[in-house]
Formats: C-alpha cells, sequence, structure tokens
C-alpha cells in the first residue's frame, strides 16, 4: 500500500474519532429546563356557546285573497313608493290589484238583489190577494152553509123540490172546496214571499262579498311596522288559490327583535328563561351585544344524529344597527366570577420526580386537600357548577419546584378557576411549572451560538433612542443592549 494512502486513512480516522468523541463527550451531561406557566387574574365566565340568526319578534305576512294584475304600489310613511325597507303605519295602502273584474261582479250582483226585492213585493201582493180570496170563501161558504140548513128545515116536498134541495148541498160542497183552495193559494205565495225573501237575502251576501272582493284589490299593512320583503312587481298576476298568496312581509317592530339560535342538546340543560346572552354579529365584530332568553322550544330538530333546540333570545335594537337575518355568535352566561384566579389546566399534570423538589419538602411529598376546613367559602363539592375538586400544582422556586395546593372551580376546557387551599399561597404572576425540557451541554451552548458545527447567532447592535443625534445601533446610556432594528 502507498504510504500517501495509508497517511490519509490515518487522518480520516482520527478526524472520526475526534467528531464522536465531540458529539458523545457531553451526552451524559444534561442539564433540565422548566416549562412554566403564569397564574393570571381576571374574569371568568361559565358559558354555552351556540349561533343563531336575527328574526324579528313579530312578522305579519300580508298575501292577497283575490286574482288580478298589480296596477301600482301605494306610498310609506315619507311619500316614497312602498319597498324594501319602507315604514308604513296601519290601514296604509301598500299596493293595488286591478279591480275591472270586481266591479262588474258587483254590478251582477246588485242587479240580483233588484230582481230579488222586485220578487218579495210580487210574492207580498199574491199574498195579499190569496188572503182576500180566502175571505171571500169564508163568505160564499157561510152563506151556502145557511142555505143548506134552511134547505134540511123544509125537507123536500111541496115547497122544495128534490133537485132544489140538491143544488143547496152542492154549493154547500163547492163553498168549502173553494175556501180550501184559497187557503192552498195563500200558503203558496208564502211560500213564494219566503222564497223571494231568501233570494234577496243570498244577493245581498253575494253583493257584500263582491264589495269585500273590491276592498281586497287594495293591500294595505294591518300593523305599523318596516317591510322586510316585497314579493310582487307592478304587472305581475296575483293568482289566488287556498292559501293567500304573500305579497309583502312587515315585521312590526325592528327596534325589539330576537335571535333564534340552535342549542346542542348536550347543553341545553344549561339554558333558562330570563338568562344574559352576550352576542356578536359579523357586520359589527368588535362589538358586543347583550339579550335576555324568552323561552326554549321543546320541537327539537335533529340533523346527522345531532338534536338541537331552538332558544328564543329577545334583544333591544333601538338605534336598528341590527338587521334582519344577520348571523349571530351567541354566548348564554352559565355563571360569571370576577377576579378569579386562572391557571391553564396543564399544570394539573405536571408530577416532578424528587430531586426536582425544594429539598424542605422532600420526603413529605402534600396531598391534594381534604373535604372540610379546606374548602374556602362560595364552594360547594356536591355542586357541580362551583366545582370543589382538590388538586396539588406546582410552583417554580429557583430552579426546583414547591408544591401547592387547590381547590379546583369551573373550566372551560383550557383554563380552570382555582382557590389556594387554607394555608397555601398562591397569586397572580406565579409561575406553575407544566412540564420538562432536557437539553445536553452542546445543545447548550448550540443555542448559545458556540457550538463550531452550529450556526453563530448575529451578534445584536446597541438599541438606538431614535434621538436627533443618535445613530444608528447606539444608545446613550453606555453599554445597553437591545433587539437590531426593525
Amino acid at each position: 500500500m502507498k504510504p500517501i494512502l495509508k497517511w490519509g486513512i490515518f487522518v480520516v480516522i482520527c478526524a472520526g474519532g475526534a467528531a464522536a468523541w465531540y458529539l458523545n463527550a457531553d451526552s451524559a451531561e444534561k442539564t433540565v429546563q422548566l416549562r412554566t406557566t403564569t397564574v393570571v387574574k381576571g374574569d371568568f365566565v361559565n358559558k354555552v356557546q351556540a349561533t343563531g340568526t336575527l328574526e324579528p319578534q313579530e312578522l305579519v305576512d300580508v298575501g292577497a285573497q283575490v286574482t288580478g294584475e298589480i296596477k301600482e304600489f301605494g306610498t310609506d310613511v315619507n311619500g316614497n313608493r312602498v319597498d324594501y325597507g319602507s315604514e308604513v303605519k296601519a290601514g296604509q295602502l301598500l299596493a293595488r290589484i286591478d279591480d275591472t273584474i270586481v266591479e262588474l261582479d258587483i254590478k251582477r250582483a246588485e242587479a240580483s238583489v233588484a230582481q230579488a226585492k222586485a220578487q218579495i213585493l210580487s210574492a207580498d201582493a199574491s199574498v195579499v190577494q190569496a188572503k182576500a180570496n180566502i175571505s171571500q170563501a169564508k163568505a160564499n161558504k157561510n152563506k151556502a152553509d145557511r142555505d143548506l140548513q134552511r134547505a134540511k128545515k123544509l125537507g123536500v116536498g111541496d115547497a122544495l123540490s128534490q133537485m132544489d134541495y140538491d143544488q143547496y148541498v152542492t154549493a154547500a160542497e163547492s163553498a168549502e172546496a173553494n175556501l180550501e183552495s184559497a187557503m192552498a193559494q195563500l200558503n203558496t205565495a208564502e211560500a213564494q214571499q219566503a222564497s223571494a225573501a231568501a233570494q234577496l237575502q243570498s244577493a245581498e251576501a253575494q253583493l257584500q262579498s263582491e264589495l269585500r272582493n273590491r276592498d281586497y284589490t287594495r293591500i294595505t299593512t294591518p300593523v305599523d311596522g318596516t317591510i322586510v320583503v316585497r314579493q310582487v312587481n307592478v304587472g305581475q298576476t296575483v293568482v289566488s288559490s287556498m292559501n293567500a298568496t304573500t305579497l309583502f312581509l312587515v315585521a312590526r317592530d325592528l327596534s325589539k327583535m330576537q335571535i333564534w339560535a340552535s342549542v346542542n342538546e348536550a347543553d341545553i340543560a344549561k339554558v333558562k328563561q330570563g338568562q344574559e346572552v352576550r352576542y356578536t354579529v359579523d357586520a359589527l365584530p368588535n362589538e358586543t351585544f347583550t339579550g335576555t332568553v324568552n323561552k326554549i322550544r321543546p320541537n327539537a330538530t335533529m340533523s346527522s344524529n345531532v338534536v338541537t333546540y331552538i332558544v328564543e333570545v329577545d334583544i333591544e335594537n333601538p338605534d336598528r344597527k341590527l338587521l334582519p337575518y344577520m348571523s349571530a355568535d351567541a354566548n348564554f352566561i352559565v355563571k360569571e366570577i370576577k377576579d378569579a384566579l386562572l391557571i391553564p389546566d396543564a399544570a394539573f399534570d405536571f408530577h416532578p420526580t424528587p430531586d426536582m423538589i425544594a429539598e424542605e419538602y422532600r420526603g413529605k411529598r402534600p396531598t391534594p386537600p381534604k373535604a372540610g376546613a379546606d374548602l374556602p367559602a362560595g364552594i360547594n363539592p356536591a355542586d357541580e357548577e362551583s366545582g370543589g375538586e382538590r388538586a396539588l400544582v406546582w410552583k417554580k422556586d429557583g430552579t426546583k419546584v414547591i408544591p401547592i395546593r387547590v381547590i379546583k372551580g369551573l373550566s372551560d376546557g383550557t383554563r380552570t378557576v382555582v382557590t389556594p387551599a387554607a394555608g397555601e399561597s398562591l397569586k397572580e404572576g406565579d409561575e406553575l411549572v407544566t412540564g420538562i425540557s432536557e437539553m445536553t451541554a452542546r445543545e447548550s451552548k448550540g443555542a448559545d451560538g458556540n457550538s463550531p458545527f452550529g450556526m453563530k447567532r448575529p451578534e445584536r447592535r446597541p438599541r438606538s433612542t431614535g434621538g436627533a443625534d443618535a445613530k444608528p445601533g447606539q444608545s446613550p446610556a453606555a453599554g445597553q443592549q437591545g433587539p437590531p432594528p426593525m
């Protein structure tokens, strides 16, 4: 083997050994860094989140009950043509339907009324005539009866022949038949009179119906409000059917509205009537509005095996900022705690090794507080809302940790309200340990920029105060360092 090749192999082996020695020399020397979180003090709100839409509290459906062409629109309170957003008063004309056909129907109905009245007059005359015929028939019958009685007293003989006697009998029978016929004629006349009266009532009812249809050609609003929807145009033909055709939707009062929020069945038990609701809308993302729960509709809906309930929330809208059908993100306030100590839930999962614990606490690791005297006022362990679960957290003390016993309160899944147990000290700004990070000496050097194999961190220039006489990278305070200018 050539000497040059031997020397090359030797150099490679030495370089590899040096690199391995450098990489593994400090692997056993590891430093432990504590990951911490800070205790904060603030307001904690336990809430139920839901989404919904803004709806008018009362929406009036104005429809058409007659068929015809829309001839014109009415005017609003400002004298402008009725349109979306128009303010209108009760009884105000919104639109007019062509009433030509209705007017012809009214004339036909009026003619029918006149004809029925004439028939009544004719029937009345027939009744009067029939009654007169009855009186005449009664008189004829009475005379025939008297003649027959005298003939019976005389008897058939020289003074009264048989033929004459038979004539008296026939006359009495004929008079009685005429009386019965006259009475029948009276019954017929009275029946015609009743029929004519019924026809008059029918004709008058038809006339009233046609007059009402003429009123229906004038579409008016029954309430004061704002037109939310206009579904017709001038020239459009409205066809009336079993259900009245919707022409306009009028919101009674847009200064008072509602949110119809969909609440999951898992959270519906936390929603109560009269509960405060805070919500935002996309149109005004920097403003938070409040409302009050009115009621929970019992008719649930299911979609993709998820059951939800509609909750009606009453809201005030005095300046009309909010418009119907806006989307709302609503928070139902279940409970609110002011100036509460809040810590992340990760702090409850940390369990230190004995060498991490401060020396005075070693060998007597505390347990979470027990029920009874350690429980602060206002916390009921049997009350799910107020909490009451005991826990142990670890506060950073230099490079070590010390135990702090706390009582857990409400949680939003990320942060938990805590109260220090009796004899414990926990305040805003304290650092609680959530975990550890292990780093080797080489990694630590690499992080400082001193590793021969790592990139060196650029040197920071002195922070400038930005004065008129200051040069870039200089500061009047000697030795003051800061981040490089942005």
